[in-house]
């Protein structure tokens, strides 16, 4: 295990020796580059189309949720007024059909949880279809041999956020 971790750094220091040479020695300067999908998500028409859909389909999604949950505390709530009138195993029925009732709703908003996601990574995917071509133009324009996403970026120096000149060129 040490051992290849020990590989891999070695490694990497080569990678990044070899960009510090080559920026030294006069090469391409800053041929990585990044882009701040987030950031694209939120300024781009497409972006903000693309989050007003999702906003519309989660409020769509909490308000089914939102009914659920109210005749869920209704019918608790009369349960528990009819409490002391109702014979052992009919309140026993009740109360169990009002647990079922309950675990259906964490089931209900389980799912609807799920679909959200997924409904998220469908539009996040969406806006990286439109944007890869933009992101290819500006990378070939300005001479960039890679292009990777600002979360996977620990630290970069100045001028090789390309995310502004992706943004213009998105439609």
């Amino acid at each position: 295990m040490n051992r290849n971790f020990a590989i891999a750094f070695l490694g990497l220091c080569f990678v990044v020796g070899g960009f510090v040479r080559a920026e030294a020695q006069g090469g391409a300067s800053g041929t990585v580059a990044f882009i701040d999908l987030q950031r694209t998500l939120n300024e781009t028409g497409a972006g903000k189309a693309a989050k007003k859909r999702l906003e519309n389909t989660k409020k769509k999604r909490q308000n089914e949720l939102d009914k659920k949950q109210k005749s869920l505390q209704k019918a608790a709530t009369e349960l528990e007024k009819q409490r002391m009138m109702l014979k052992p195993a009919v309140l026993q029925q009740r109360e169990r059909e009002l647990q079922e009732k309950y675990v259906k709703l964490q089931e209900t908003y389980m799912q609807l949880q799920q679909g959200l996601v997924a409904e998220e990574g469908k539009l996040v995917k969406e806006i990286f279809a439109k944007a890869a071509p933009a992101i290819k133009s500006v990378a070939q324009d300005k001479g960039y041999v890679m292009v990777l996403d600002k979360s996977m970026v620990l630290w970069a120096g100045n001028g090789l956020d390309i995310t502004s000149a992706v943004n213009k060129r998105i439609k």
